[in-house]
Parts: structure tokens; sequence; C-alpha cells
């Protein structure tokens, strides 16, 4: 028996016919610029950046302006290592955008301040992860961000004071309270040190970089027995980056002393 078409479901059948037809118009009318940016956007997160740079061109030949295209082209650029390029990309867009919200050139911003520590240029660095924490004052890595260039730079009193808003923030976090603690340490604050160190194994049992801390700590302080000891321990539990023991400068103490060493060969091997 052949279908019957009551006038309800011929109104429903022209509904979604509409729509069909509405979002095929859509589709047809797609932003040229938009397109090449989505396309762009795959080939670097699949890892193709000269695919990606290729996208970005072609968008931005036909819509030269277009800051989110100028941010993709800078991250493509920077992944290819091509840095002079990439940062004149990030700062157009920042200039494209005056008067915007900061949050809104985020990624801009990171980007240059990725390129000026790729150079090791640790004042540039510092000033553009300062306006990602502008743009989001709440953000616990970018306040952690600008305290790692602090101490690059020497200026503990600002690391400290970014490290502590950092924890302030999210202070259960563990990469966090791990660069806290170093902090101190370049500080020379080492019973701040000890505290922030030990706190990692009260919200994190079985951390590695609650030992590893507290070894540091212990040879700054020249206890070599404690050193040893909470070492083993971090190599226990499986310490990331094992091999980066034997040239930890807080080590220096007792780089030379055979039991050291034998940990830092035992951690290479594991």
């Amino acid at each position: 028996m052949a279908p019957r078409f009551t006038p309800s479901r011929l109104r429903a059948v022209a509904a979604s016919l509409f729509i069909a037809a509405a979002g095929l118009a859509l589709g047809g009318c797609m932003d040229q610029a938009a397109e090449h940016r989505t396309r762009a956007n795959a080939f670097l997160r699949g890892g193709d950046a000269s695919a990606a740079l290729t996208e970005c061109d072609l968008g931005l030949a036909s819509k030269k302006d277009n800051v989110p295209l100028l941010i993709l082209r800078g991250k493509s650029l920077f992944e290819l290592d091509r840095l002079d390029d990439a940062r004149v990309d990030f700062d157009r867009a920042v200039a494209l955008s005056k008067g915007e919200e900061p949050r809104s050139l985020s990624e801009a911003y990171l980007g240059l301040a990725m390129v000026a520590t790729r150079r090791k240029d640790w004042a540039a660095a510092r000033h553009q992860f300062e306006m990602l924490v502008v743009a989001s004052p709440k953000d616990a890595v970018s306040h952690l961000n600008v305290a790692r260039t602090c101490v690059e730079l020497k200026d503990l009193a600002c690391a400290v004071a970014q490290g502590e808003e950092a924890a302030h923030l999210r202070g259960n976090d563990e990469p966090v309270l791990y660069t806290l603690g170093t902090i101190y340490v370049a500080a020379g604050k080492l019973p701040d040190a000890e505290a922030t160190f030990q706190h990692i194994c009260e919200v994190i049992p079985g951390a590695a970089t609650c030992p590893y801390g507290l070894s540091i700590v212990a040879a700054k302080k020249g206890d070599k027995a404690r050193a040893l000891t909470q070492l083993r321990e971090a190599v226990k539990r499986k310490l990331p980056n094992p091999e980066k023991i034997a040239s930890e400068a807080a080590f220096a103490s007792i780089k030379d002393d055979p039991e050291f060493l034998a940990i830092a060969e035992q951690a290479r091997q594991k």
C-alpha cells in the first residue's frame, strides 16, 4: 500500500526540506577564509605545518587582515622554525586588534612568548606572559610562566610572587607545587621549599616529585645522607626525566659521590 500523505505530514516534509535547503545555502555561502582556516587547523593538528601554512596563505589572499588566520599562520611558521616570520604575523594580529578584549588575543600573546622563549629573550617572553596574565588573571599556568622567566632574569622576588599566586589558584596541582618549590630553592627559601615539596606528598601520595624536591633541599643544606635517601625514593617512584639527575645544579655538592652516581645510573636504566 502506498504511504498516505496527510496535510500534517506534508507540512512536516516541507519543513524538513526547507531546513535542509537552508543548511545547503549556508554551507555554500561559507566564508572562504573560514574554510581555509578550518583546513589549516586540521593540517596543523596533524603535524603538517607546511600544508597549514599554504592554507593560511590562500585564506589571507582573499582576506588579508583576518586575525585568526594571521595567528594560525604564525603558529605554522613557528612549527617550521621560521621565528622571525612568526613574530611578524603575531605582532600584526595584535596591531590589527587594538582596542579589543585582551583575552581575544591570548593565542597571539602566547605565540610571541614562545618565540621569545625559543630565543631565550627572557625579558620579551616575560612581557608577553604578563599580557596573558592580564587577559586571564586566574590562569595559574600564565602566572607560572611569568615566574619561570623571572627566574631566568634573576628577579627572584617576581618569581616568588608569581609562583605563589599560581599556587593560590591551583594549590593541589603537582607541576605548580613543584615549580614553586624550585623557585623557593633558587631564592634561598629552603624551609618554604621543603614545606612545598612535602605538601606534594600530602595531596598526591606516591608522586616522585615530592622526594626529589626534598632531596634537592637536603643537598642544598649539606645533608648528604638525607639527599641520597630521598633521591633513591624518587627513583623508586619512577621519576620523570631521570637522565637530568646527573646535571641537576642543586646536586653540585654530591655530584661526584659514588652512591649518587650509582643512583643516577640506576634511574637512567629504568
